[in-house]
């Protein structure tokens, strides 16, 4: 990461002197954003061509379960996914290309919002290197397949980055207004991304010439517009007895009290290294207290450091009571990236010795992603597998249809959304599927109409494990039989235990609701 950093007054959009020149320069006689965008779409296309070899992981044929149910949200999450995923496959049929393909197309998009704030806040060069380092990240480079909830949190997140910037410099009424929608609709994919206004808060109170837009008609814009993209989340709330709190209260870990547990947490950073990479989140962490220290006066490492801290501080304190998720940071991890590379490109630029250390981390992560998408096609014993969730679905459901075949049932339940929601996308017919009974808001199946138990009603239940026979099924359905005990495989190797029950009644009927 050679090269120096200009250091612009922030409050100016002037190009200080020698800046013009360093983005005029040629690498490999392209431009810089010429070369961005190539790289950008050469991997785009690999991604799209990829993305067929792995199964769907449970949350996406989770998420595509809820597309075929049109809510204003969902017990889990917010409803952008789903809608998300409704079109895509509208597009391209109810195929893994269908669901995924909207997850390719964000990550470009952030890819780009990326490139654009770095280039704003330092150059082009710069810039470049956030798009390498950024595609060298497990989290990143794997996650940008999936048709999670992180590729529509994350885009918008970047997008906010930027619009926020906008305001900050022009005070323009519609950068506010979009800054507002972009975290509005981020509120939808993931509620995260509502913690981006805290940023922007930060951001002006933290930095003087712009702190009379912390009580301002541009504030109040950003708001209403936050208010009217977010309304579907609180309407729907309203209307199921605010079913996300509850969901937010199990995430967060604190069900009594909150209390410090050194193994949780050990085990929360350890997930956030494996994911991001040591080397890089390290030298993130560097990157965040040595530009702090030495530029802290600088708007733009106000403002990056604002749209960083948040999210981070906030999962650390939480990962202190229980083990979070490591993709919970993805949000921050944008401009994260940029003080990064900012910091050492002005280290290894004034002592070139630290050009090992750089590289050594950026070799180290690219060999992390490059065995993360060529682990599929290997034979890792389980317990090494990181992708074992996304693994023998399509055998699973080949069981699953013998099964059918066989029984001839009228339902086909699951012990909890995992077994249901996948046979619901692989089997070839795409069957409605129920869950075992569960309280309601246990899942976003309890909020759909349940099944119906009459004399001589036949169904297959589908266990995940070694899982014996719930009592609650055993007292609706009088007779059951085991008819299939077995491993969904992958390339030969065996990945999930399965059991399979036939059930068959002969008592009064019953309903599930």
């Amino acid at each position: 990461m050679r090269g120096g950093v200009a250091s612009p007054n922030m409050n100016s959009t002037t190009v200080p002197a020698g800046l013009t020149a360093r983005r005029s320069t040629l690498i490999w006689g392209m431009r810089p954003a010429h070369l961005a965008l190539l790289g950008v779409v050469l991997v785009t296309f690999f991604r799209l061509w990829y993305l067929r070899f792995v199964d769907l992981v449970p949350d996406e044929a989770y998420f595509w379960v809820w597309s075929k149910h049109f809510a204003l949200s969902y017990r889990d999450k917010g409803p952008l996914v789903a809608w998300t995923i409704a079109v895509g496959t509208q597009l391209f049929g109810d195929t893994v290309f269908g669901v995924r393909f909207f997850a390719v197309l964000l990550s470009a998009g952030t890819a780009f919002q990326l490139f654009r704030l770095a280039e704003r806040l330092y150059d082009d060069r710069t810039a470049l290197w956030c798009l390498g380092v950024a595609a060298v990240i497990p989290l990143f480079a794997v996650g940008s397949m999936l048709m999670t909830i992180d590729p529509l949190s994350v885009f918008f997140w970047a997008w906010g980055a930027n619009l926020s910037w906008e305001g900050f410099e022009t005070g323009k009424m519609r950068y506010w207004a979009l800054l507002g929608l972009a975290v509005g609709l981020g509120f939808l994919a993931k509620f995260i991304n509502v913690i981006q206004l805290v940023g922007v808060a930060l951001f002006l109170y933290w930095s003087k010439p712009q702190r009379h837009f912390l009580f301002s008609r541009q504030s109040l814009v950003t708001l209403c517009a936050f208010g009217v993209s977010s309304f579907p989340v609180f309407w729907w709330n309203a209307q199921t007895g605010w079913l996300h709190v509850q969901a937010l209260h199990e995430r967060s870990g604190i069900q009594h009290s909150f209390g410090i547990h050194p193994w949780e947490f050990f085990q929360y950073v350890g997930g956030i290294l494996g994911v991001v990479s040591p080397p890089i989140m390290a030298g993130m962490l560097v990157a965040v207290i040595g530009l702090w220290r030495l530029d802290g006066d600088q708007a733009r490492v106000k403002h990056l450091l604002s749209q960083f801290l948040p999210v981070q501080v906030m999962y650390l304190l939480l990962g202190l009571n229980n083990k979070g998720e490591p993709n919970w940071i993805a949000p921050s991890l944008i401009t994260g990236i940029i003080l990064l590379v900012v910091f050492w490109r002005r280290v290894t630029a004034r002592n070139p010795t630290w050009c090992w250390v750089t590289w050594s981390a950026l070799g180290l992560s690219f060999v992390a992603t490059v065995f993360l998408h060529v682990v599929i096609f290997l034979r890792l014993p389980l317990k090494y597998d990181p992708l074992r969730r996304a693994e023998g679905w399509l055998d699973f459901a080949q069981h699953v249809q013998k099964a059918r075949q066989k029984t001839h049932p009228d339902l086909l339940i699951g012990n909890d959304r995992v077994p249901a929601s996948m046979m619901q996308f692989y089997l070839p017919d795409h069957p409605v599927t129920y869950v075992q009974p569960e309280a309601y808001g246990e899942s976003q199946f309890t909020l759909w109409p349940g099944y119906t138990v009459r004399h001589g009603t036949r169904a297959l239940f589908v266990v995940v494990g070694k899982g014996q026979l719930p009592q609650e099924m055993k007292d609706e359905f009088k007779h059951s039989q085991l008819v299939d005990d077995f491993w969904s495989e992958h390339r030969g190797r065996a990945t999930t235990h399965f059991h399979v029950y036939f059930l068959w009644n002969s008592a009064l009927a019953r309903s599930y609701n």
